[in-house]
């Protein structure tokens, strides 16, 4: 009797022993599972953190844009009403026959 008790507390034994074996592998398995999950975390945090500087370069590019936009308008009016009050003087056909021989080859008078 005493022999079966003790072969019983041995298997008692080695099957607690594999039980515990099994937990600490499913224990470091778990860790592991973590360490990947919070590496994850924080590539994200970090991949959050450039893609919020970008949207903010992107936010005063846009200002900018605007700022220029609304330049180019006010010269565009500016030059419309300066185009309105433009006076324009026709010079005589004789005076501009003179002006085009002078700028072209034919008419030049030779220097001596």
């Amino acid at each position: 009797m005493k022999t079966i008790k003790k072969y019983w507390a041995v298997i008692a034994g080695a099957v607690l022993a594999l039980l515990a074996i099994f937990a600490m592998a499913f224990n470091n398995n778990e860790k592991r599972k973590v360490k990947k999950i919070d590496d994850k975390i924080d590539d994200n945090n970090q991949q959050i953190d450039q893609l919020q500087g970008k949207t903010e370069v992107i936010e005063e590019q846009r200002v900018e844009v605007k700022q220029e936009i609304q330049e180019t308008k006010t010269e565009i009016a500016e030059l419309e009403t300066a185009k309105d009050e433009l006076k324009v003087t026709e010079l005589p056909v004789e005076d501009a026959k003179q002006n085009i021989l002078n700028k072209t080859r034919r008419g030049r008078k030779s220097k001596k």
